[in-house]
């Protein structure tokens, strides 16, 4: 009897309010570069002035990202590497956190490690190494480059997130060592 009164109670309240509860609609906000952005009430959104951008050129983008694989070094059953990403472009590379998979002789994958490379000017490189554990040079048959989705270069920053549109920007040499790609 109990439990019937209260779920009677709760029926008659939710219905009470339903009528308060506000209506659906697009919502207007701010985005954090001043841009204002129109919240659909289907979940997608669009900014507010998109027919005005469409008029407006976008900034071209010159230059690329050079990302080079430039040594392997044994130590026992590890193996140190190290990469240069060379920024050729007419912008700060802010951030870029691409994925490194490392795959043995036979085609199996070993390991796959992120390594991050930060504000680089035009003109700059910038040198990072890691160690894979567990694998000598030798038993590596290839390194391929993926991810760095999330970057902050040129029109692209953390708001602006395009599957692959980061690694498009940038190019990977391939390398005498091993074979190094995409």
């Amino acid at each position: 009897m109990r439990y019937r009164w209260m779920t009677v109670t709760a029926l008659l309240l939710i219905v009470a309010l339903a009528p308060l509860s506000p209506a659906r609609a697009d919502l207007e906000v701010t985005g954090p570069d001043g841009r204002r952005i129109l919240l659909k009430e289907d979940g997608t959104w669009r900014y507010a002035d998109a027919e005005q951008e469409g008029a407006k050129e976008r900034p071209v983008v010159k230059g690329e990202g050079v990302l080079k694989l430039e040594r392997l070094v044994e130590l026992g059953p590890n193996c140190k590497i190290g990469f240069r990403m060379q920024n050729d472009t007419d912008y700060e590379i802010r951030s870029i956190v691409p994925r490194f998979i490392i795959y043995r002789t036979n085609g199996v994958a070993f390991e796959g490690r992120t390594l991050g490379f930060y504000s680089i000017n035009p003109g700059n490189s910038f040198y990072r190494e890691t160690m894979f554990q567990g694998i000598n040079c030798k038993e590596i048959g290839r390194i391929q480059v993926t991810g760095g989705d999330r970057c902050v270069m040129g029109d692209l920053d953390n708001f602006s997130y395009v599957g692959g549109a980061c690694l498009e920007r940038v190019r990977v040499v391939p390398s005498d060592i091993v074979r190094f790609d995409k």
